[in-house]
């Protein structure tokens, strides 16, 4: 059993060997996979990308170089990768003919995180900083760089400094122009073109400071050294443009002239001299003249400085050769572009401003009312700040535009008029806003001036019936100036709107301040009688008050004679409450005292009218009062104390004050034979002509009452008043026993109520009773056979 475990173990020797060989065969493999050469350097890489550079590869320099500033580096080797990862962007940039801001931002980081890095400045690296921020519109730390470029490069140092220059003169940094210039035209190997064109430029920063004798001047001597120089267009543009500011136009219009010629289309500045004879010739009013350079300037400069400068002229020129719609499209463009901008170039603004004020008076002159609004609403927004004279134009625009709708009215077709009267109502407040914006700005240079547009406002708001505006700019300016002159005026006018709106408490606390704080004014005394109208109309209950308030501008007041147009209205005034109040004698005494003082007055046939209702209605009195004397167990329909009665005396006394009434209605028929023009008036002879027929009734005079009675049914055939007529012809035939023409009478009743349409007797104040109360009684009296 021994010698067997032996041989076995024996046999399995063999395998040991074979295990050491397989081993040492995996390490030679794993030997020979592995490259025992050492791989590159980060110097290396760095070379090797600006070698790719070199051959104008950037985008195959970029990716190891990322790779690169992804490790860990030392100072130098990063600070050299960065500069390289600006040149790759910067190359990268130039072959796509591209310029994104964001790759100059990178540009610039990487440029200076190398110059933290230890690296040392160079010109390029300066020059690729100087562009990227020019590109981005960072004009002085470009400057500051170009000058560190041009420090390390004497050779090219004219060279930056015009470069420099330029920049300066694009970004309107006229004083480091003038300094970089100066520094320029002391280098003695200057050429003479080289110095005809740094004159050049200097007159050019002359102008932009306005010393316009110099500048031409120096271009005279720009234009000696020049020569064949292409830089003669430019000078003989300044010239023409120093001539035009100094008012030379002949001389201006003829350097501009020879400055096309030189300059040629493709020069940028061929565009400035375009716009500018443009703009001499609009200042000429040659107008299609002017068209014709503003269109060249659009037509192959649209990207210029001066195309929108361009558009506005052409625009003010469409509107002047009568094409408005296309005129002011092209102001609207460049409205446009103002709005846009966030702070757009003066020059732009101020030059658009001045463009939309020619327009809208073309506009204006031309009857275009609507264009010119339009142009002005656009001139205000593109201002910073308006002044006192663009209110003045614009309440006088609106005041047009105004009157113009109203003149539309008479020929309009019903349906269209409520719509122009809106719009004429919507003018007249507008011009009343700028009437007091006017005012306000006149406000510390032209009191009068500001007075004047102040009352212009508020006469426009009460046209327009806009009382809340007015009350608004009344109670400012009461507010606001208590010790200016027009005060007393303005709290009249204030007391006015309030009444006028009926806020009644608001006018008698407005026309009390003035009668308190201004006493001794003309407007004090102007505030009387509207006061007592603002007590009447608040009810019977402040009548005494307005009593008082109009005795007192009539009795004892040295302040209102009666020559002053406030006496004459308070009497009439207190003549109408008397009237009202049933005073009746009273209202007598005053009327005749007014008619006596005024015989011309305008509403005389008022007054007659008043005085003849006074004495019918004192006569009813009089008759209730005989009635009740005549039978003591009747209680008379009034509220009048009872009086002992003379019946004689009091009979004499009504039929003498129905016969005075009677007489002056006559007066008031005659006063209106013309023909009444208010509505008022057109009710006062309306009911002369019943209340006459009506006295002479009640005089028992029935025949001439039947007279009276027909004509003014004839008057008033279409009337309900009418239909009462024929009843009164009716009974006063019935008192004198005319039983056939009471009849007749009733039958033209009837036949004159079945024509009346039934609207006729819609009266929304009840005053009329309906048709078929009037049709009843017309059967009522032919059934019962009242004439019997």
């Amino acid at each position: 059993m021994g010698s067997g475990h032996s041989s076995r173990q024996l046999s399995q020797l063999w395998q040991l060997p074979l295990l050491l060989f397989s081993v040492f065969l995996f390490g030679y493999a794993a030997y020979l996979f592995i490259d025992p050469k050492p791989g590159p350097s980060v110097s290396q890489k760095i070379e090797s990308a600006r070698a790719l550079l070199k051959q104008q590869r950037p985008q195959a320099a970029i990716e190891p170089l990322n790779a690169i500033l992804s490790q860990k580096l030392q100072p130098l080797q990063e600070g050299a990768a960065r500069v390289l990862m600006a040149e790759a962007i910067e190359q990268w940039q130039k072959q796509k003919k591209i310029s994104i801001a964001a790759n100059h931002h990178r540009i610039i980081e990487n440029t200076k995180l190398g110059l933290s890095f230890g690296i040392e400045p160079d010109v390029q690296m300066h020059r690729r900083l100087a562009e990227s921020y020019e590109a981005l519109g960072r004009s002085g730390e470009a400057i500051i760089h170009y000058k560190q470029a041009m420090m390390l490069d004497a050779k090219g140092s004219l060279a930056w400094q015009r470069h420099v220059i330029d920049l300066q003169l694009a970004h309107d940094d006229h004083d480091g122009a003038a300094d970089t210039l100066d520094d320029y035209l002391k280098h003695p190997e200057l050429a003479k073109s080289e110095q005809a064109w740094a004159k050049g430029e200097m007159a050019h920063v002359m102008v932009e400071r306005g010393q316009f004798k110099e500048a031409r001047q120096l271009l005279g001597d720009a234009l000696e050294l020049a020569g064949d120089s292409p830089d003669r267009g430019q000078f003989y543009y300044w010239q023409g443009y120093s001539a035009w500011k100094l008012g030379d136009i002949v001389n201006a219009e003829k350097y501009l002239r020879v400055a096309r010629d030189d300059l040629k289309v493709q020069h940028p500045l061929d565009a400035d001299a375009a716009w500018l004879l443009g703009k001499i010739n609009l200042e000429r009013r040659e107008w299609a003249v002017a068209n014709s350079f503003y269109s060249v300037v659009l037509q192959t400069h649209l990207d210029s400085r001066v195309a929108p400068l361009a558009k506005v002229g052409r625009g003010v020129c469409r509107i002047a050769l009568g094409n408005d719609e296309a005129g002011l499209s092209d102001l609207q463009d460049v409205v446009k572009i103002v709005r846009e901008k966030d702070e757009p170039p003066p020059r732009i603004r101020e030059e658009l401003a001045g463009g939309l004020k020619q327009a809208s008076m073309l506009l204006a002159a031309n009857g275009n009312l609507d264009g010119a609004v339009e142009a002005m609403a656009y001139e205000q927004e593109v201002q910073t700040k308006v002044g006192a004279e663009f209110f003045g134009r614009l309440g006088k625009l609106f005041e047009r535009h105004a009157d113009k709708t109203s003149a539309m009215l008479s020929d309009a077709r019903p349906a269209d008029r409520p719509k122009l009267e809106s719009r004429v109502r919507d003018s007249r407040s507008k011009a009343g806003d700028a009437y007091i914006a006017y005012s306000r700005a006149l406000t510390l240079k032209d009191d009068k001036g500001y007075g004047q547009a102040l009352w212009k406002g508020i006469e426009l708001y009460d046209v327009a019936g806009d009382l809340p505006r007015a009350i608004n700019a009344l109670e400012t300016f009461v507010n606001e100036r208590p010790d200016d002159e027009m005060t007393p005026d303005a709290l009249l006018r204030l007391g006015q709107c309030y009444q006028a709106a009926g806020l009644f408490d608001k006018a008698i606390q407005a026309y009390k301040h003035n009668e308190f704080r201004y006493s001794k004014s003309l407007a004090a005394s102007k505030s009387l009688v509207p006061m007592a109208r603002a007590y009447i109309a608040k009810g019977p209950d402040e009548y005494g008050k307005a009593e008082s308030v109009l005795r007192a501008v009539l009795e004892n007041n040295p302040q209102v004679t009666p020559d002053a147009l406030e006496f004459r209205e308070a009497l009439l005034e207190l003549a109408s409450l008397y009237y009202r109040t049933g005073q009746y004698e009273k209202s007598i005494a005053r009327l005749e005292e007014m008619t006596q003082r005024y015989p011309q007055d305008d509403r005389m046939g008022q007054l007659f009218f008043l005085m003849a209702d006074s004495y019918r209605k004192s006569a009813i009195l009089l008759e209730t009062r005989i009635a009740a004397a005549k039978s003591p167990t009747t209680q008379p329909l009034t509220t009048q104390p009872i009086v002992a009665v003379d019946l004689p005396e009091a009979t004499a006394a009504r039929t003498e004050r129905l016969e005075k009434a009677r007489d002056l209605y006559d007066r008031v028929i005659d006063f209106y034979r013309r023909g009444p023009a208010k509505d008022l008036d057109k009710l006062y002879l309306k009911l002369a002509y019943f209340y006459r027929a009506d006295c002479v009734y009640d005089l028992g005079k029935f025949p001439e009452a039947i007279k009276l009675y027909g004509e003014a049914a004839f008057a008033y055939k279409d009337d309900p008043s009418a239909v009462a007529a024929y009843v009164q012809i009716i009974n006063a035939n019935v008192a004198m026993g005319n039983v056939q023409e009471a009849k007749a009478a009733n039958e033209r009743a009837k036949w004159m109520l079945r024509r009346m349409p039934g609207d006729v007797f819609a009266d929304p104040n009840g005053y009329s009773m309906p048709k078929v109360y009037w049709e009843g009684w017309l059967k009522w009296a032919g059934d019962i056979g009242m004439w019997k």
